[in-house]
């Protein structure tokens, strides 16, 4: 099948996650002609456009555009298969927004739930082997030079981990939230059927990401921390049990995260070829348009800040 990918930035690393699934990237779509040029001469792509419009002839598109455009591109290719950049919105979703929208398989991509780490973390809580849950903590920390307000930056780094909790605890509800100066002191508090979720986003010291995550559960608690520097891929440590070492920890050479989002195109795929249902898909991790709206609205009156 021919995809065709709109946005030059993230969009270039789904010209590598589609190739390895043995799909052609038949155009690609930027803002600046000249780079966008540039890019498709890099990447080998023969088409390259500022006009959406031009990959009409594609069977499979991207969007990896800025957030705030997706509904629009989500509209105009409501014909065919998407796969759409997370967040879907990264704003309050009105209603009726996405009415008419995903007649065809369309997914927005959040692939931690695609990480070895998650799976490993997945299978200790499908054993049981902590309990019912009572509190979940996650702390983000971050540092980079882009300009991004705090509920940006929050939805942006934070909503990794979240869309994993949301995929195995259920929908939350906020309960409160706070937001400081910058980006140093963003917290929310969320419920889910009982279980809390106390969540916020810090600013680093250094330029990076680094994320810690607690599940407290009534028999036993797991603990995670990972995170990126410059110089260095991605890596998540160990995951521990009561502080006793549950796996080998995850880091690859090529990125952990990429060959996460290869493994979301190989099931994104599957639904398009009819190879594996929507739900299946949806159970092994995957978010359909309702299923990240629903990320979203757990932080709506956070991200009204915004508006």
């Amino acid at each position: 099948m021919k995809v065709g990918i709109i946005g030059t930035s993230w969009g270039r690393v789904h010209v590598g996650t589609f190739r390895e699934a043995g799909h052609e990237i038949a155009g690609i779509v930027g803002t600046n002609p000249e780079g966008t040029a540039r890019i498709a001469a890099e990447e080998g792509i023969p088409l390259a456009s500022t006009n959406a419009a031009d990959l009409q002839h594609c069977d499979i598109i991207v969007i990896a555009s800025p957030t705030s455009t997706h509904l629009d591109y989500l509209s105009q290719f409501n014909d065919r298969p998407v796969l759409c950049e997370k967040p879907l919105t990264g704003a309050q979703i009105v209603p009726g927004a996405l009415a008419g929208l995903g007649r065809y398989p369309t997914f927005v991509n959040y692939p931690f739930s695609f990480l070895e780490t998650a799976k490993s973390i997945q299978k200790i809580l499908d054993d049981g082997e902590l309990g019912p849950l009572s509190r979940v903590v996650l702390s983000v920390g971050c540092r980079f030079p882009m300009q991004k307000s705090p509920a940006g930056w929050f939805l942006d780094i934070a909503a990794h981990p979240l869309s994993f909790l949301i995929h195995t605890l259920g929908e939350f509800q906020l309960v409160h939230h706070h937001i400081g100066e910058g980006v140093s002191n963003v917290s929310a508090l969320l419920e889910s059927e009982g279980t809390l979720l106390d969540t916020q986003l810090y600013r680093l010291p250094e330029t990076g990401i680094q994320i810690d995550l607690k599940l407290i559960g009534e028999l036993k608690r797991l603990e995670l921390s990972g995170g990126f520097r410059p110089g260095d891929n991605w890596r998540f440590a160990p995951i521990k049990v009561d502080g006793q070492e549950n796996n080998e920890g995850e880091w690859d050479t090529r990125d952990i995260w990429y060959s996460a989002n290869c493994r979301v195109v190989e099931q994104f795929l599957k639904v398009v070829e009819g190879k594996t249902p929507h739900v299946e898909a949806l159970n092994n991790g995957m978010f359909d348009l309702p299923k990240a709206a629903l990320l979203e609205r757990s932080l709506d009156r956070l991200l009204a800040t915004d508006s």
